[in-house]
């Protein structure tokens, strides 16, 4: 089970706890501790940037020169051969003599004979792993969500939607699957600390409706799923989820695909509770059926 640590936060306080303190007390009652890993471990002087201009490069077809602002006083050059880059956008920059995923540090060169005074980053560049990046960004720049106005050019990268953050790994045995979620092991935090555990808002807005006037449940075996539970939301729009879900997926382990997806494995993540989307125009007889697998039976996911 992996729990970041700013995620773990929204649950519990644990202010004036060192990490290490975290750790000692929770495996002294009973919950042990596989690893605990730093998020954008050994990255230096990469910081928010915006993208001013993009011109061709004068000899490359496939590279472009830019200008960027950093937060100095004069916009910077950048070579890069990134295919999603646009104007006005904020990215991660790694300056000259900064320190990127491998221990590579960047420093000051020429591409093709036209000067870069550093790189612009992918997740992958500030050590997240290819598996958990969005399919989107797997060979682009990382594009940082501005949507809010709450970025400042020059902020170090670590302070971004709670990037700079520790993930602790729990080995949960067979025997505590209440401490598989976020919530389960907030609770192990507060009861460790004697501190106040806080539950997610579960206010229901705009409920106009019944699940019944829309869809049929049918459960066949009551003996392995004695309740099940289903909602309908409507006049919903599939785009990207906000970057700090992305963010609070990838360092559990998960990889962003939609904001639907992404909400249901959230939510499954923090409440320890499986949850699915149904696309409405796909339910056949808008009927769901729960029941046994049929012998011999194939089902194409």
């Amino acid at each position: 089970m992996l729990v970041p640590v700013k995620w773990l936060e929204k649950y519990v306080d644990i202010s004036g706890l060192s990490l290490k303190e975290i750790e000692e007390c929770l495996i002294l009652t009973g919950s042990n501790i596989e690893t605990v890993d730093e998020v954008l471990e050994g990255i230096q002087k990469v910081v928010v940037g915006r993208i001013e201009t993009i011109e061709q490069h004068p000899d490359a077809d496939k590279l472009i020169v830019m200008q960027v602002n950093v937060g100095e006083e004069e916009s910077i050059q950048i070579v890069t051969g990134a295919t999603n880059c646009f104007e006005g956008a904020y990215i991660p920059v790694a300056l000259n003599g900064s320190w990127i995923t491998g221990g590579v540090k960047i420093k000051k060169g020429k591409l093709r004979g036209v000067v870069s005074n550093g790189m612009l980053c992918s997740l992958e560049e500030l050590g997240f792993d290819k598996k958990q990046v969005p399919k989107e960004l797997d060979d682009g720049i990382l594009i940082l969500d501005n949507s809010d106005e709450a970025l400042a050019i020059g902020q170090p990268i670590q302070e971004v939607a709670g990037m700079g953050d520790h993930v602790i790994e729990f080995e949960i045995t067979p025997n505590r699957p209440d401490c598989l979620s976020m919530i389960g092991m907030a609770r192990e935090t507060a009861a460790t600390f004697n501190r106040e555990l806080t539950w997610p808002d579960m206010e229901i807005k705009h409920q106009e409706d019944h699940i019944d006037n829309y869809c049929k449940i049918e459960i066949e075996d009551p003996d392995l799923c004695p309740r099940y539970a289903a909602k309908m939301i409507k006049d919903v729009k599939i785009e990207p989820s906000p970057f700090w879900m992305q963010m609070a997926l990838m360092k559990a382990g998960m990889r962003p695909i939609s904001n639907i997806v992404d909400i249901t494995n959230y939510v499954m993540l923090e409440m320890g509770h499986p949850i699915h989307a149904f696309d409405f125009d796909c339910i056949e007889e808008k009927t769901i059926v729960v029941r046994r697998a049929k012998r011999g039976e194939v089902i194409k996911t």
